[in-house]
């Protein structure tokens, strides 16, 4: 075929369209090369993956490259929304002036709620929209498809071995394992795959499967009996075995069958008496069964000395597939692989706050900035777990509140979090007792989001922000009943006998006007204008460091929307104590312009709103434990008046006081209980358990000292200095309910020593 001449119709037609198809692919390079004008707009991504909890990072590269001209960009992500059933983010936004050959990092937070959208973000550059990038990771923090169970994100370092913290991470398999054919039968009865039974590793094929059973009592034997789920196999052999290790016995799976029935498809065989005690049995499947139709529950043994079961057992191998009851939920644990190296990492704790835990190496952490380092700092003392490979200590700038040495290494109680320094780099070769540890760390930290209220009303059940919300149905149904009665008949029989039947072309309409303005009148009288809000929380000071880690709740009940929405510090996370999918709900705007403007769909009207808030910030206020004639005192310097405080001294003695105003000084009694009761829990992570985010203080009391640790205490606060009220100058001080807890750390300069 000769090649088309561009002097035909033909060639013509196909050299414009290649001139065509030249321009587009021209178009997709400059657009996939992000540059608008004078902009270039370059997003990335520290990670890929879904996350649950927490708020979700997206970094934009801004550069502006004009050598004169200042220009204002503001990023919305997404570009285009998606309305959904439930509450989700309609949009995230932030707005920056980039000066002549500047060049800015801009962050984007999502909070933990789904962002449905085409998943692109716009940049309009001078007031004006140019156009839209792709977002890093975009659709895959809280979204729908990634809900389930409790499941554990851990963001992973690129310079460790991803695929042995992936194993290190997952828990050993328990279901079908051997030891589930252990004991008496447990399946309930049930069939199918079961995983109380035992089930050989089905990717293995067509080979020969067994299962050992050892028991307590070696004992004479006349009958055997399988509890399995599956249908009896029948092919293969029962092998049994005295206490010599001799074969006793060996019976056809076959043609040994004397019964088959329920519960568990039970098989049962009867033998001739054994000569000699049975401790074994041996089950050999033959080659053609295949493993999945192979289910143990149970085997006993019977003879004159009567039955038993199984003590112990092992097997040629168990299935390994994820087992996952209807409605039950999988604590399953993902494992992140960081997508830059680590001196690119947010300075910005918020950025971890998605992950269950963050794992590094000594190498690492030689080559972190100071702000990425103090980023994780206040992660791990916002409630996170860190786990350093490599090093056997933390970071000197960092203040344990306890200790604990553990085998090749030691974890170290940090705020409300956990660090692990373990000295060897190699995930496999770490401790098998240590190992538990860490997965019980990251699997509790997941399963704290999860046990979160889940809607406003478990919400204000926990942190109820006024007296009663209930709507008043009677009132209303009343209100209703007199305003069809008035506007009805009684405003018609009138004006029939006035003769001016034409005049509800205008009574009707005032009479409208008039109850509702009765009704706008009724509800400013009873509940005003100003909001209620509730804030309550826990705070952790270490008054070594100068840092404040704080845990709280905090409600508002608005009887009017205020316009001005709420504003939270920008190193405050904020979960919004909602349904996510479920029900009606409001797409809510962010704006990250100036600190973290919560905007439209946050609050609404008569309706209670509740937040569980994390933030870690530097903090001077104190408590300073001095002696005077012989005498302890204590100086309040934590800006507001202490209505409780306990004080436990380098030997776990303890001291309380009561009602020391802010800046007064107060003095020390020594508690009837002698020393503070060591716990498990003591510390602020057993205040967390115990008396939850809302800070319940009243359960405190005689038991405030099983929390203390040496050179501890706890003070209860009127008031709460460390969580901002969201209203801002909305907020009446008056219509406010603040508290705090504060679990401090005394300077060991400081300390109380011996008794005086």
């Amino acid at each position: 075929m000769n090649p088309p001449r561009f002097g035909s119709r033909r060639g013509c037609a196909r050299g414009a369209a290649l001139f065509w198809l030249l321009g587009c692919t021209w178009l997709v390079r400059v657009r996939g090369a992000e540059d608008f004008g004078d902009i270039t707009v370059s997003p990335n991504a520290i990670y890929t993956g879904n996350t649950f909890h927490g708020y979700a990072e997206m970094r934009v590269v801004l550069e502006n490259h004009s050598p004169t001209k200042t220009h204002g960009v503001t990023l919305v992500y997404p570009n285009l929304s998606v309305t959904v059933s439930g509450n989700s983010i309609g949009r995230l936004s932030r707005s920056v002036t980039l000066a002549p050959d500047a060049r800015e990092v801009v962050s984007l937070l999502q909070p933990p709620l789904a962002a449905p959208g085409d998943g692109s973000i716009r940049v309009e550059v001078d007031g004006h929209r140019e156009g839209m990038v792709r977002a890093p990771n975009a659709n895959s923090h809280c979204g729908r498809y990634s809900r389930g169970g409790p499941t554990a994100t851990i963001l992973v370092s690129r310079s460790l071995d991803f695929d042995a913290l992936a194993r290190l991470f997952q828990s050993p398999a328990t279901a079908f394992m051997a030891a589930k054919a252990v004991g008496p039968p447990d399946a309930g009865g049930s069939g199918g795959y079961q995983p109380n039974c035992w089930m050989p590793d089905p990717s293995l094929g067509r080979t020969t499967n067994w299962l050992e059973l050892d028991y307590a009592t070696p004992q004479i034997v006349n009958q055997i009996a399988i509890y399995q789920t599956q249908s009896p196999v029948t092919d293969g052999w029962i092998k049994l075995v005295g206490v010599s290790g001799a074969t006793v016995a060996m019976i056809d799976m076959s043609a040994g069958l004397t019964r088959y029935g329920s519960p568990d498809s039970m098989a049962e065989y009867n033998l001739p008496q054994t000569g000699d005690p049975v401790k074994t049995v041996r089950l050999e499947f033959g080659k053609g069964t295949p493993p999945f139709r192979i289910a143990i529950d149970a085997v006993s043994l019977s003879g004159p000395s009567g039955t038993q079961w199984a003590a112990a057992a092992r097997a040629s191998s168990f299935s390994t597939v994820r087992y996952r009851p209807a409605g039950a939920a999988v604590e399953a644990v993902e494992c992140i692989r960081a997508e830059s190296p680590v001196p690119e990492w947010s300075e910005n704790w918020l950025a971890y706050s998605p992950f269950d835990a963050v794992v590094v190496n000594q190498s690492d952490v030689a080559g972190m900035p100071p702000a990425v380092l103090g980023a994780l700092n206040d992660y791990v003392l916002a409630g996170g777990n860190l786990l350093f490979l490599g090093r056997g200590e933390l970071p000197p700038s960092w203040h344990p509140i306890r200790t604990r040495k553990l085998s090749g290494g030691a974890s170290f109680d940090l705020g409300f979090g956990l660090a692990f320094a373990c000295e060897n780099e190699n995930p496999a070769a770490l401790d098998p007792a240590v190992v538990p540890l860490i997965r019980t760390a990251v699997r509790d930290n997941a399963r704290y989001f999860q046990s979160l209220p889940g809607d406003g009303a478990a919400a204000n059940a926990v942190l109820p922000v006024v007296e009663s919300v209930k709507i008043p149905t009677r009132g209303i149904v009343l209100a209703m009943l007199a305003f069809v009665v008035v506007i009805g008949p009684a405003n018609l029989i009138y004006l029939h006998r006035i003769k001016r039947r034409t005049w509800m072309l205008w009574t009707i309409p005032a009479i409208s006007f008039a109850t509702t303005a009765l009704v706008f009148v009724y509800s400013l009288l009873h509940e005003g204008v100003t909001p209620d809000t509730r804030i309550s929380g826990l705070t952790v000071l270490d008054q070594v460091s100068h840092q404040a880690a704080s845990i709280a709740g905090e409600g508002f009940y608005c009887p009017l929307t205020p316009s001005g929405g709420l504003r939270f510090e920008p190193t405050t996370e904020v979960t919004p104590l909602v349904a996510a999918f479920s029900g009606p709900g409001t797409p809510r705007e962010v704006d990250w312009s100036q600190a973290q403007h919560f905007q439209r769909g946050w609050l609404t009207a008569r309706v209670p709103a509740h937040f569980h808030l994390r933030k870690s910030e530097t903090r001077r206020e104190r408590i300073q434990v001095v002696e005077q004639n012989g005498t302890r005192r204590v100086i309040n310097s934590l800006g507001l008046r202490v209505k409780s405080l306990w004080v436990a001294d380098a030997e776990c003695n303890l001291y309380t006081a009561s009602n020391v105003e802010a800046g007064e000084t107060g003095g020390l009694l020594p508690c009837p209980s002698a020393s503070a009761r060591a716990a498990t829990l003591a510390g602020p992570n057993g205040l967390l358990h115990d008396l939850t985010f809302v800070a319940r203080a009243d359960s405190l009391g005689a038991n405030a000292g099983q929390y203390l640790l040496p050179n501890t205490y706890l003070a209860v606060l009127d008031g709460n200095p460390f969580v901002e009220n969201a209203l801002g100058a909305a907020a009446s001080p008056k219509r406010t309910k603040s508290s705090c807890v504060v679990f401090g750390i005394l300077d060991p300069s400081e300390k109380i020593v011996g008794t005086p």
